[in-house]
């Protein structure tokens, strides 16, 4: 999992190497715990490696939308598929969620 902070912008960028089921879908949480006391306006999700979601890994998103709408902040996702931008469509109600087309430049490597 990649994970980068811009305090400058007060942003946290996520892309997950694999699945977000249980093992990933656990790191991230505690990654999220440690984030808790940290002034974050927006985090960015970026699921261009992600093909499957398991209950684990849509609970997670399901906290960090909600600790970041009780913040004031934003959670944007990347490069998700389009079963994906559905729910995370019917999810957005009353709070700040952006469904992105975008992730990060990929390299040749990468690519």
């Amino acid at each position: 999992m990649l994970i980068w902070r811009n305090d400058a912008i007060r942003t946290i960028y996520v892309t997950p190497g694999q699945d977000l089921v249980s093992d990933e879908a656990q790191a991230l949480r505690r990654e999220f715990q440690r984030w808790a006391g940290h002034r974050t306006e927006r985090l960015v999700l970026d699921l261009a490696r992600v093909q499957a979601i398991d209950p684990t890994g849509l609970e997670t998103i399901l906290a960090l939308y909600n600790w970041l709408r009780t913040t004031g902040g934003e959670l944007i996702i990347e490069n998700a598929s389009a079963e994906l931008k559905r729910f995370f469509r019917l999810m957005g109600g009353g709070g700040r969620l952006t469904i992105s087309g975008t992730g990060w430049p990929r390299s040749k490597d990468t690519a």
